[in-house]
């Protein structure tokens, strides 16, 4: 007579649910740490967009920081800080403004309308707020849900 080899059901199907287990465990763990990069994804853009909106305005503010040169305007129904220079005995206008969802520089020369659809963009951003008190600038720029404010002191400003 011959004998009958012995039943291995038991170690297949526990071979089988082990390599299940392991790869529900590798899909969950695949999961949270996506969400955990979109996560952090989304708050470095935040801060990337605070830091660059209030880093771009200050810089420029700075770089045109003459006696009567920067003021806060609202053209067209949009608030701009609008800076006035001259180059080459020409006035060139530059504005800083929040056109279609992004913070925006238009440079042009003083005799061109404002065309806030052509100014270059810069950083993502919902809405603008400038206002002057005395030789003291305050921008405030919406991002998502959060303001950054820089408050600049104009060293060029008028003696009232």
């Amino acid at each position: 007579m011959k004998k009958n080899a012995p039943s291995h059901t038991i170690s297949g199907v526990f071979v089988f649910l082990l390599l299940g287990i392991f790869a529900v465990f590798s899909t969950v763990m695949v999961l949270l740490g996506a969400r955990a990069y979109r996560n952090i994804a989304e708050q470095a853009d935040g801060h990337n967009a605070a830091r660059l909106s209030t880093a771009y305005v200050r810089s420029m503010i700075r770089s045109d920081d003459e006696e009567n040169a920067v003021a806060p305007e609202d053209v067209n129904g949009i608030r701009t800080i609008t800076m006035r220079n001259v180059y080459d005995e020409e006035e060139y206008i530059t504005r800083i403004y929040v056109y279609d969802g992004m913070l925006r520089e238009w440079f042009a020369s003083a005799d061109l309308d404002f065309e806030p659809e052509n100014g270059e963009a810069v950083c993502a951003a919902d809405e603008m707020a400038a206002e002057l008190n005395g030789p003291l600038l305050t921008v405030r720029v919406r991002s998502g849900n959060a303001w950054h404010e820089v408050n600049i002191a104009l060293r060029c400003a008028a003696e009232n």
